[in-house]
């Protein structure tokens, strides 16, 4: 049953249960900055869809339960060193707002909670509102931000390709023994054997020196393929390791129409041919299966297996402390143009659109910086290719449709060279970013720049019509700054963001990923973000003039 913790403190309260020399240091601690500034913002209200109104016991105040996820993930702790702190840790006690009666948690609390965090998409809900209160607190501008991504690996072992076939049969043969144990005496022995132990555990066949890879591969390509074919019309096939099964034989093999039949070398020399043949690994696309433990997991030829972590943030020269925005589990083979749009939709919604946002070459394609525009925001980003390069026509003092701006919303006029506004303007088309403006004859006539400008006469419209493509003209612009030493300064605060990367890898976890599977990855980075962006309120506040405290860890 839903109930908020209450509002009624307490005679024990960690100040009253020290002498006044450890109380005035308490005072002086990060826990004291926590405790009045932290724990504040956590709304539970927010959390009551997680439980009953109406039945059932009365739960742990989710005040309390958010509170040690975050500081769980502010010292990058395990579960069992999380309970231990709060057990007893005067801190923990201090900053939580707790008794020592009070400090306690069993550890399946803190899974049905994060349960309930995945079912309900509430880990970014959460985050999102607590930053935007954080952000309210600072005072935090978000006029400027700054867009990267950062590759992380949930919890598996990254397998070779003949350790992928291995470890994907192991586990449905383990699982088919134990659902099924009739269908799993199907199983010839010698398939069996080549990748199950008789007490479950993998066998040593995927441990092949390379000249004996390709040889064994194949071999396992034919196993799968028998596995799928024995068990296709069975209850077996009901099974998420049945599926992952055939996803396996889909992304790595080609089924023919002829047996292919073993080598007279071959471990499965007696056991027939079937209709498979092994694809070249080129051909096996990115967005195959990886590990049957984290089906989610994609291939990125540049960083390895694993997820994309979209990152954003505030990178204002006023801000006393930048806080993270935004943040997104993508997959490591989507590129990360995809994400431009996305994160600025995103930061939108919640009335955090930047007016600039800096990111690297990916995220900075003419698409993507047209629709950035349309969104109210400039995509600060090198241009990719020949970069730097000054048009040919600038050089003959020639006016290109680079010199005109133009609103991507089509909201306010376009603006000519000499500053004359538009009579008329309309796209081309509803597939392009392709734009007519039509300018006044009259004033285009008598204008200096009449014989460099690249508008037309229209006789029909009775004016001058230029033609421009958004992207092709938002291209030309980005290369002349480039060239002309513009660019550099303003693209250099980008850098910063890395540091947030290492931050959030090494000082919390990100880098060392503790659990698997897309939902509980998605449910971590949101945790751990939140908890960065707690860590630097409570640091702001540590640091302010009016007190000496100890630095936080």
């Amino acid at each position: 049953m839903f109930r908020k913790r209450s509002p009624q403190g307490s005679l024990f309260s960690t100040n009253n249960l020290v002498p006044p020399a450890k109380a005035q240091r308490l005072q002086a601690s990060w826990a004291e900055s926590f405790r009045q500034h932290a724990l504040p913002l956590i709304d539970e209200d927010l959390f009551a869809p997680l439980y009953s109104h109406n039945s059932g016991r009365p739960n742990r105040p989710a005040e309390t339960v958010v509170g040690v996820l975050l500081l769980k993930e502010m010292f990058s702790l395990t579960d069992a060193e999380t309970l231990e702190q709060l057990e007893f840790s005067l801190l923990w006690h201090h900053a939580l707002e707790l008794t020592p009666e009070e400090a306690h948690l069993c550890q399946k609390t803190l899974h049905n909670f994060r349960a309930g965090l995945m079912e309900h998409d509430l880990a970014r809900v959460a985050f999102s509102e607590t930053t935007d209160r954080i952000l309210q607190a600072l005072g935090t501008k978000v006029s400027r931000q700054r867009l990267d991504s950062t590759h992380v690996v949930s919890n598996i072992a990254v397998l070779t390709r003949l350790g992928l076939f291995c470890e994907t049969m192991r586990v449905f043969l383990s699982k088919l023994e134990t659902e099924h144990p009739r269908l799993h005496g199907r199983v010839p022995e010698g398939l069996r054997g080549r990748y199950v132990k008789e007490d479950g555990s993998a066998t040593g066949y995927q441990d092949a020196r390379s000249t004996e890879g390709r040889r064994r591969l194949s071999v396992c390509a034919r196993d799968v393929y028998r596995l799928c074919d024995l068990f296709g019309s069975t209850a077996a096939q009901d099974l998420e390791e049945y599926a992952l099964l055939q996803r396996l034989l889909q992304d790595q093999c080609d089924v023919v129409e002829k047996n292919q039949r073993p080598s007279g070398d071959d471990d499965d020399v007696g056991e027939g041919g079937v209709p498979v043949v092994l694809k070249e690994a080129k051909e096996v696309d990115s967005a195959s299966l990886q590990s049957p433990h984290d089906p989610d997991v994609t291939y990125s030829g540049h960083k390895g297996k694993g997820y994309e972590v979209q990152v954003a943030e505030t990178c204002h020269e006023d801000n006393a402390v930048e806080l993270i925005t935004h943040v997104k589990l993508t997959s490591a083979c989507a590129s990360d143009a995809q994400a431009t749009v996305p994160t600025l939709e995103a930061l939108a919604a919640r009335d955090l659109a930047p007016e600039e946002l800096v990111a690297d070459t990916t995220y900075g394609s003419g698409n993507n910086a047209v629709e950035a525009e349309r969104l109210g925001t400039e995509l600060i980003s090198p241009v990719s290719g020949s970069a730097g390069v000054v048009e040919e026509a600038l050089a003959d003092d020639q006016l290109t449709p680079a010199d005109f701006h133009v609103d991507p919303r089509l909201e306010e006029p376009a603006v000519c060279p000499a500053g004359h506004f538009s009579t008329a303007q309309e796209p081309r088309d509803t597939q392009s970013h392709r734009v007519a403006v039509t300018f006044d004859r009259q004033t285009c006539e008598e204008c200096v720049f009449f014989h460099q400008c690249p508008a037309a006469l229209n006789q029909a419209e009775d004016g001058y019509v230029l033609t421009v493509d958004l992207v092709e003209a938002n291209l030309k612009r980005r290369r002349r700054a480039e060239a002309s030493g513009e660019f550099k300064p303003r693209y250099a605060i980008r850098s910063g963001i890395e540091a947030t990367h290492s931050e959030l890898k090494r000082g919390h976890g990100l880098g060392a990923l503790r659990v698997r599977g897309r939902p509980r990855v998605d449910l971590a980075i949101h945790l751990k973000a939140l908890a960065c962006n707690i860590k630097r309120m409570v640091r702001a506040f540590m640091s302010e003039p009016s007190k000496s405290n100890p630095a936080m860890v």
